[in-house]
């Protein structure tokens, strides 16, 4: 089950990683500007949004099936649609229908394998990074086109999938919005906006500092390889340490990395070395959640939901600000996310001091 977990997730990533570089070539394409571009991201988690938020409330039984399959069927349909030739708006109504199927999907299994411990959601999430490394190069090779369809097909290989989901707590018993759980929301949606911001306009600033764009679309992948290099090494780099030490770690060395994507030659290492200090901080933090908060499902429901929040809406502000000053401002505006996401660490860390006093 874990490996068919794993090969669904490598699909969703390598999916969601060619929205990024495809921007540059929807907007050549379709004459438009790369902000407005960039809704194509807004538009596909905004529609993972909707469909996490109604996974969250349904029950285990329906999460297993009658979700998953509605899912599925709407991923494959916008798949489909992204690949034929259609003018704008059309493309961008096309990833909100597949958005909606990579929500509940991404929801399911994340709680699925969570449930089974930190190595089978570090090795799914690892997974979902090696699918997201492979996303651009064949965007630069393809430039979009049949690798969409071809996506939907390798998706209906996958299927079905029957999953174990954890144990529901009883109906009775209500989710209660604590300071613990809005941090954890803080986080992992000033995260999202670190992963996604970096993965959707990384082509676009790397075309600002000279690169060709099918060259500026192939190097997109090192951030995703770094992303999933960083969580498969997490079980054996960091196996004692504590989820806090591992995070302010690793968000440090994120904000050093930032500094070599501002110049031109070491711009790609710096993608790639983003990555791989990003990559542990999502797995990690929802290892944190399921250690600290009752009611797993639901908190990852939630949490899921106001990441996806994150996805949709930190990058348009991006977008929107690069446009306003320079495509090479990107750093600036991701170092922003990365002190929020560092400075609700730090908060959780005391927060659960003073609770652990009491």
């Amino acid at each position: 089950m874990v490996v068919r977990c794993a090969l669904v997730f490598g699909l969703l990533g390598l999916f969601q990683a060619t929205l990024g570089p495809l921007i540059p070539l929807l907007s050549d394409r379709q004459h438009l500007e790369p902000a407005t571009a960039g809704l194509i991201v807004t538009g596909f988690f905004g529609g993972s949004l909707v469909s996490t938020a109604i996974g969250g409330a349904l029950s285990d039984r329906w999460a297993r099936g009658p979700l998953y399959v509605v899912c599925a069927v709407l991923l494959l349909g916008g798949l489909v649609l992204f690949a034929l030739p259609l003018s704008w708006p059309l493309p961008l109504g096309a990833v909100v229908v597949a958005g909606l199927g990579f929500g509940g999907l991404v929801l399911i299994i994340n709680a699925v394998t969570a449930a089974r411990g930190l190595a089978h959601v570090n090795l799914v999430n690892g997974a979902y990074g090696l699918g997201a490394a492979a996303g651009p190069a064949l965007v630069s090779l393809t430039h979009g086109g049949y690798l969409f369809a071809v996506v939907a097909v390798c998706l209906v290989g996958t299927l079905p999938l029957r999953l174990a989901a954890p144990a529901a707590p009883p109906a009775h018993e209500r989710l209660t919005v604590g300071p613990t759980l809005l941090l954890f929301c803080a986080l992992l949606f000033s995260y999202a906006g670190v992963e996604t911001g970096l993965s959707s306009w990384e082509a676009t600033q790397l075309r600002a500092h000279g690169y060709a764009p099918d060259t500026a679309s192939a190097l997109t992948s090192l951030f995703w390889l770094g992303l999933a290099t960083g969580r498969l090494l997490v079980p054996l780099v960091t196996r004692n340490w504590t989820a806090v030490r591992l995070l302010v770690t690793t968000l440090l060395a994120c904000a050093a990395s930032l500094t070599l994507i501002t110049v031109d030659v070491s711009a790609p290492t710096g993608y790639f070395l983003l990555g791989m200090f990003a990559g542990p901080v999502f797995p990690t933090t929802l290892a944190w959640i399921a250690a600290t908060l009752p009611h797993p499902r639901r908190v990852t429901a939630v949490v899921l939901t106001v990441a996806m929040l994150g996805n949709s809406v930190v990058p348009t502000v991006i977008g929107f600000g690069m446009q306003a000053t320079s495509d090479l401002a990107l750093p600036l505006f991701v170092a922003v996310a990365m002190a929020c996401c560092l400075g609700v660490v730090v908060a959780l860390s005391r927060t659960q001091r003073v609770a652990s006093r009491e």
